[in-house]
């Protein structure tokens, strides 16, 4: 585990026992080693939680000015600067203006319960992870055609060894 990944880990320890929120993003995938680095800390939340979370984060690093994006809608967005210089973003209510000017919505379940559903967070490292499932949905909607092929890739694999 590299030593940035632990860092991140860290940071994150004191939202653990927060409910409704889920890590994703590069972080989700240097976790399950599909690449080597993360730009950000990717997290998700429910409208509900977002306040929250969002004290908490301010309380734990400095929060950045953000401007409205015209693709990216969601009803709940703020960045924030921790002084490692690790940059979290989160995010609720994910709204996203497609290409042919549609806004879709995708809709966030915190549910952490594997045995029920093989597609809800998981809890490693103390803290609750997205699925690649979920984040293969994102990333088709912000049209990150690399991530959407890696991730194919990754979930093609993981059916061929079950």
């Amino acid at each position: 585990m590299s030593n940035r990944l632990k860092q991140a880990l860290a940071l994150l320890q004191p939202l653990a026992v927060l409910p409704d929120w889920g890590i994703g993003g590069s972080l989700l995938l240097v976790e399950q080693q599909l690449q080597q680095d993360f730009r950000d800390i990717d997290l998700v939340c429910t409208t509900h939680a977002a306040p929250t979370l969002d004290a908490e984060l301010s309380r734990l690093a400095t929060p950045l000015q953000t401007t409205p994006h015209p693709q990216y809608c969601s009803q709940f967005f703020r960045r924030y600067q921790h002084s490692s210089g690790l940059v979290i973003e989160l995010m609720a209510g994910i709204a996203v203006r497609n290409s042919t000017g549609t806004l879709q919505h995708w809709q966030f379940d915190p549910h952490i319960d594997p045995h029920i559903d093989p597609h809800c967070l998981q809890r490693r490292h103390g803290l609750p992870w997205m699925t690649l499932r979920d984040w293969l949905v994102l990333y088709q909607l912000f049209e990150r055609p690399e991530k959407v092929l890696l991730l194919q890739a990754a979930l093609a694999r993981a059916v061929a060894q079950d």
